[in-house]
């Protein structure tokens, strides 16, 4: 998001005559294409290309003023430049982050206050990229919901850029020292940025697509393009050939840039090479659209009041896409979302003619020294954290309440809980005491995980959830009396404490592999890149071989999600048949006629709310957030079917099937005997998980018994 355009004098419109109209109208553009995007997704595929479009004007407009500093002064003012660009960014900033984060207190339910809380603060800090960056490579945070402080992700890529290119500059002239110009200096620097950081960009989008949309890395030469622009002095226009060459390059930049909001959408592997289609036909704009029509476009005054409120715009926008479908309880209709539109240009441009203009151009503030700048940036950094903080915490007291709670009723073996309600029986279990209960905490769901976390200290249990082929060992290693296999991905895992469990408890042995998104099947799954895919068949062939090393085991137990990475069916094939024939055929190469094979049903599929639904409960546990059984179990799961065709092939298996645990004869509820079933859209809580235990054990033990028979 550009921001770097400054005059002195005041708002645009008394700038006239030293204002970049072409690019003035190139924010325009860039913000609008943004904002369309994110209310009308389907109708303007690719808007989401304005953000790299600011990133080129970011990288022009910056470079040549420091390069104009550099060749007036020889040498670059760090701290004048840094306070100018506080002075700029900080004030807009800090009251949307201010605002948005009172309204997620006041309207967004506790169970997302946790994700909110953390993405305040590392907006506040200039981090957010990264945080999302993190988030995007762990599988089990692919639920979150998008945040109203997600769109901080590319103020913070800008931010560390405006840090990086002054300090790199800098060193570069220092190594060179007069032997080079500055202009030089700076075309080897950003040349090189742009060619490493564009084959690494295209890298990364091809096996970390999450990752490359938010690092700093993959999008550098994106600004060192628009820096490069901007060591290129063209000389005013003279003849009718130098000014129809001009326009058409400009024309051509402007015919890509709109080509881009087509040809480009979200299913594009992005940014990878796809981005150089907006980069470029920016670039071409920053550099020939002086003098051009796009000049006299962007000197239109409502074009011209659009840039010049575009920062403010992209601030306001997306926390009121994000806001109001949660105050409103429903997604935005086009009526709502024109709404949106006219309160984000209302309260953009209030934002900027009444508080950001006039603060940055009062006195007081454009004599502030860069130490008392920098002074006044830390205390309203901490200010503004401090409502993050202070949102971690309240969360933090409710998990610490809830989960209290839980070991009380756990410990104290409270009839009804959880599984014990028994929903489908005939005359189920219900205990007056646990009507209001709801544990864990919904603001805790999240980590209600029995996956290791990244700093778990055993190397073993570490080895239960791992990126590769790695086997955990749950259980004795020697003297047991049953050894048992389980392979699968996240839904497995969610028994993970179940597992420990009975292993202990029951004298046997566990080996235990689990893996995001992939299951012991030979059909292709559906995934986020090549690489990732690629990895995921490699994952399962080097399955399927433990396995058959190791068929004198008493049983191979599978598991995998039906919603998830699903089957990617070959054409002329049903997806459903596809998912069987491929759990058939794995499991006949993995266990053959000696391994017999249990198979998990998978758990019923909740609300995509299901989550934020029981944190805006208050009083006794109601249905309000329960999924009718129609709809839980509308994805076929395709384990009994294949099971059916395995043993009637002569192979040994038999279904674990704990949907009555989940389900009546009509609904599944979302808290069953005081327990939160679910954690995301897809995985059960380990506090249900546990409550289910004493019946996969059951089960567990009669299929094991008849196995032997």
């Amino acid at each position: 998001m550009s921001t770097a355009t400054e005059d002195p004098r005041g708002p645009a419109h008394r700038a006239r005559d030293t204002t970049r109209w072409d690019i003035q109208g190139l924010r325009a553009f860039a913000v609008l294409a943004v904002v369309v995007y994110h209310l009308w997704p389907n109708r303007l595929h690719g808007g989401f290309v304005g953000v790299d479009v600011f990133f080129v004007i970011s990288g022009y407009l910056i470079t040549g003023h420091l390069l104009r500093e550099q060749l007036s002064t020889r040498r670059i003012r760090l701290g004048q430049f840094w306070s100018r660009r506080a002075k700029r960014l900080l004030p807009g900033a800090f009251l949307t982050i201010l605002a948005t984060g009172a309204a997620v207190l006041l309207v967004v339910p506790s169970a997302l206050w946790s994700q909110y809380g953390r993405e305040l603060i590392a907006s506040t800090v200039y981090a957010q990229n990264w945080e999302l960056a993190a988030s995007s490579v762990d599988y089990l945070d692919a639920d979150n919901q998008a945040s109203p402080f997600q769109h901080f992700w590319s103020l913070s890529v800008e931010e560390q850029f405006y840090i990086a290119l002054p300090l790199l500059l800098l060193l570069l002239t220092l190594v060179v020292r007069k032997r080079v110009s500055p202009v030089t200096t700076a075309r080897i620097l950003l040349g090189t940025v742009v060619v490493v950081s564009l084959v690494w960009c295209i890298v990364q989008t091809n096996t970390n697509p999450g990752v490359a949309y938010f690092s700093t890395a993959t999008r550098a030469w994106e600004f060192a393009l628009g820096g490069l622009a901007a060591t290129v002095a063209l000389p005013a226009p003279r003849t009718v050939v130098a000014r129809s060459v001009r326009s058409g390059a400009a024309i051509a930049g402007a015919l890509a840039l709109l080509a881009s909001l087509v040809v480009i959408t979200p299913t594009t592997p992005f940014p990878g090479i796809a981005a150089a289609l907006p980069v470029v036909g920016a670039t071409l704009m920053v550099t020939f659209g002086a003098g051009t029509l796009f000049e006299l476009l962007g000197a239109v005054r409502p074009i011209a009041f659009v840039g010049r409120i575009s920062y403010s715009l992209y601030l306001w926008h997306w926390p009121l896409v994000v806001i109001v479908p949660i105050w409103l309880d429903h997604p935005l209709g086009w009526k709502s979302k024109l709404a949106v539109l006219v309160v984000s240009l209302v309260l953009a441009a209030v934002t900027t003619v009444w508080f950001e203009e006039p603060l940055r151009f009062s006195g007081w503030v454009r004599t502030l020294r860069p130490r008392r700048v920098a002074v006044l940036g830390v205390v309203c950094t901490v200010v503004v954290a401090a409502l993050g903080v202070s949102t971690l915490t309240a969360v933090h007291v409710q998990e610490v309440q809830a989960a209290t709670f839980t070991k009380r009723l756990q410990d104290g073996e409270v009839s009804c809980f959880g599984a014990a309600a028994q929903i489908s029986a005939a005359k189920p279990c219900v205990d007056p005491k646990l009507a209001d209960v709801r544990v864990p905490a919904p603001s805790a769901a999240k980590e209600d995980d029995p996956n290791p976390s990244p700093d778990e200290p055993d190397p073993n249990i570490k080895k239960c959830w791992s990126g590769r082929f790695e086997t955990c060992v749950l259980g004795k290693t020697t003297g047991y009396s049953k050894h048992l296999l389980v392979i699968g991905d996240s839904h497995s895992n969610t028994l993970l404490g179940v597992y420990r469990d009975l292993a202990a408890k029951n004298d046997w042995r566990i080996d235990l592999a689990g893996i995001g998104g992939c299951y012991l099947t030979t059909a292709h799954q559906q995934s986020l890149s090549p690489a990732s895919g690629r990895g995921c068949d490699r994952w399962k062939q080097q399955a399927i071989a433990f396995v058959e090393q190791h068929r004198d085991a008493d049983a191979l137990i599978v598991a995998h999600s039906t919603t998830q990475m699903p089957v990617d069916a070959p054409e002329g094939q049903q997806r459903d048949d596809a998912t069987r024939a491929g759990l058939l055929d794995a499991w006949q190469q993995a266990a053959g006629d000696d391994l017999p094979v249990i198979a998990v049903r998978d758990n019923p599929v909740p609300r995509r709310d299901v989550v934020a639904c029981v944190s805006r409960m208050t009083g006794p546990t109601d249905s309000s957030c329960d999924n009718p059984r129609s709809v839980a179990l509308a994805q076929t799961d395709s384990s009994a079917e294949a099971m059916a065709a395995f043993t009637a092939a002569g192979g040994t298996g038999s279904v674990l099937d704990l949907t009555k645990y989940y389900c009546t004869d009509t609904t599944c509820p979302a808290v069953i005997g005081g327990v939160l079933v679910y954690r995301d859209t897809s995985h059960i809580t380990g506090t249900w998980a546990k409550s289910l235990e004493p019946y996969i054990d059951q089960q567990l033990k009669q299929k094991l018994a008849s196995f032997s028979r």
